[in-house]
């Protein structure tokens, strides 16, 4: 089923260029986002134990604002990963509204006033990265999940967008912050917690205007 809507999606908007992966911009209301959701599915139930139900209730208050990277394997017409983005609504944003609770009790004012954030408008959420197992790991040198926080970073220079915030497992934030040198940082000076039964999670922000000259300084 996966693979018949990513056929179908380069069909209708055939990607540009000669390389071998391809990345499309996916609104909630596109069909085309049922690729992000279920590489979604696949990626957290084995590694999170994050069942369907589990996801669909976390996520459902959000869908409406959230929009998809998928990146997508040219060669073989089959999805890769992809990146969820959550924008700021009624509902907020899903990091700062599941940091209110236990164990951090930390309030969206809060981190707004510790980390210099005017308006939620100018923030995004990294929702979900999501990258498939055949593209997982280095063997493959992280090169999916490194395009889409790469295109992600594009994208919210486009939109204007100044902040990030995301809730990170602790490989995933060593990864971005020692090996790739994104300026990710510890919400509010914050340390490990757990997080849907995670241990070892950070809640992170991100300066989008920091990201460039911090990788070009490695």
């Amino acid at each position: 089923m996966m693979n018949r809507l990513v056929r179908r999606l380069m069909r209708e908007y055939p990607p540009a260029g000669a390389g071998r992966f391809a990345v499309y911009s996916i609104p909630d209301s596109s069909p085309y986002s049922d690729i992000a959701r279920t590489i979604e599915r696949r990626v957290f139930e084995p590694f999170f134990g994050s069942t369907s139900t589990v996801m669909v209730e976390e996520y459902r208050r959000y869908e409406a604002h959230s929009m998809f990277l998928v990146a997508v394997d040219r060669e073989l017409d089959q999805p890769a990963g992809t990146l969820r983005v959550i924008k700021n609504s009624e509902n907020g944003l899903k990091s700062l509204n599941d940091i209110q609770g236990e164990p951090l009790h930390l309030s969206a004012r809060r981190v707004m006033e510790y980390h210099g954030i005017d308006t939620l408008d100018k923030c995004w959420d990294v929702g979900t990265l999501a990258v498939l197992k055949p593209y997982r790991g280095p063997q493959n040198e992280h090169f999916v999940g490194t395009m889409l926080y790469g295109l992600f970073h594009a994208a919210a220079c486009r939109a204007g967008i100044e902040h990030a915030v995301a809730i990170l497992d602790g490989h995933a934030f060593r990864q971005l912050t020692e090996k790739l040198a994104v300026p990710f940082e510890t919400i509010a000076g914050t340390g490990p917690f757990e997080y849907l039964g995670v241990k070892g999670t950070r809640a992170s922000y991100l300066p989008v205007t920091k990201v460039v000259p911090s990788v070009e300084a490695t």
